[in-house]
């Protein structure tokens, strides 16, 4: 069909002869405006008359041109893409030029054994957490006001599974003065599989190299993207800076309290708190502590007695809290993309609807709330 019209416009520019239909006869005339007769051939000018490229009229004319065009006549080497199309494009003319050059490259037996193959990764399947203190967030929380301790910085350890938050004063995030406090709560706590933090690439190198590599802890470096997966970690890192904004010069020494108030809150997203999830027994908070004293006669239990029904119910605890954590994730995905959808409405709402909507919600509230409250 190209061929075709190309011979329709020859023939009209040579001697006038216009095809026999209407639609044809005035596309013929419309379209030989860009098009001139020069030593017997039909060259293309463009509607500017800034060209002079000559018409493909048959395949065998359009291989002979694209092997001209694809090959350095100096040197034998074939050009790219960019560049045999470049060099068509400047001499000739048809309407399928680029289609025609990228199978013309697609075909050539050199320049296949040239292209490297593309393979894609394969998807990455995410990693279970089924147990307590398998896998923690590491973040390290500042700078805030300086404490008469010349702490600046929260280092904070999340167990994933519980949400169990460790956190401890830091005088500056470098890797000197956090190695040897998460080595300490390691030892403390016991070791994990899989430490996971938002640092920077040469924070995690450096701290790979002093303790990771003889720990024989694999890390990951998280993104904040995946509001899925952080949804409940920046919940807790926002109270620990309410908290440090509020105490502002003696955040530090009653940091620890804060922390346990945390671990000992029931969280809405499980039926239980972190504590508990993560000790397998209910947390006493200070008011209790003194309301049913231990008389002088007391007797210690065998920790090794009822071991089979302790693990029964570890078990049964560990399914449940797996099945809420999964609930909660799909939720908070759920309401991260329900909260873009409406921020990005409430971009487009005129400012007389912003305020009525505004004087109708009810004021924020938190989530956990922090000791004395």
């Amino acid at each position: 069909m190209e061929y075709t019209l190309f011979r329709e416009l020859y023939a009209f520019l040579h001697n006038r002869e216009v095809p026999s239909s209407d639609e044809e006869r005035r596309k013929v005339k419309r379209m030989a405006t860009n098009f001139t007769l020069r030593d017997n051939r039909l060259y293309y000018t463009g509607p500017s008359k800034e060209y002079m490229r000559m018409v493909v009229m048959s395949d065998e004319e359009k291989k002979s041109v694209l092997m001209e065009c694809h090959i350095n006549p100096t040197n034998g080497k074939h050009f790219g893409l960019r560049g045999t199309r470049n060099r068509v494009i400047a001499g000739y003319y048809w309407q399928t030029i680029n289609h025609c050059v990228s199978e013309w490259l697609r075909c050539c037996p050199l320049c296949r054994l040239k292209i490297p193959e593309k393979t894609l990764p394969p998807p990455s399947q995410p990693t279970k957490i089924k147990e307590p203190w398998e896998a923690i967030a590491m973040y390290v929380i500042g700078p805030f006001s300086e404490t008469l301790e010349g702490n600046q910085y929260v280092l904070t350890l999340i167990d994933l599974f519980t949400k169990f938050v460790v956190a401890e004063p830091l005088k500056s995030k470098i890797v000197a003065e956090v190695s040897p406090v998460l080595t300490s709560k390691l030892y403390t706590f016991g070791f994990v599989r899989k430490i996971i933090t938002d640092q920077g690439n040469e924070f995690v190198r450096q701290l790979n190299d002093i303790i990771f590599n003889e720990l024989n802890i694999e890390q990951v470096v998280s993104s904040e993207c995946q509001p899925k997966a952080n949804a409940q970690d920046e919940r807790i890192k926002r109270a620990l800076r309410k908290y440090i904004n509020q105490n502002q010069g003696y955040w530090d020494i009653n940091l620890a309290a804060v922390v346990y108030n945390l671990n000992t809150t029931k969280q809405p997203s499980f039926r239980h708190s972190p504590y508990f999830l993560f000790f397998q027994r209910h947390p006493r908070r200070p008011v209790m502590i003194n309301a049913c004293p231990l008389d002088d006669n007391f007797e210690v239990a065998v920790p090794g007695e009822d071991t089979d029904t302790r693990d029964k119910e570890m078990t049964f605890l560990n399914e449940q809290a797996l099945n809420d954590t999964e609930e909660a994730q799909d939720t908070q995905g759920t309401s991260f993309g329900t909260q873009k959808q409406n921020q990005a409405a409430a971009v487009k709402m005129p400012e007389s609807r912003k305020r009525k909507r505004l004087s109708s919600c009810s004021s924020p509230r938190m989530l956990i709330e922090s000791p004395g409250r």
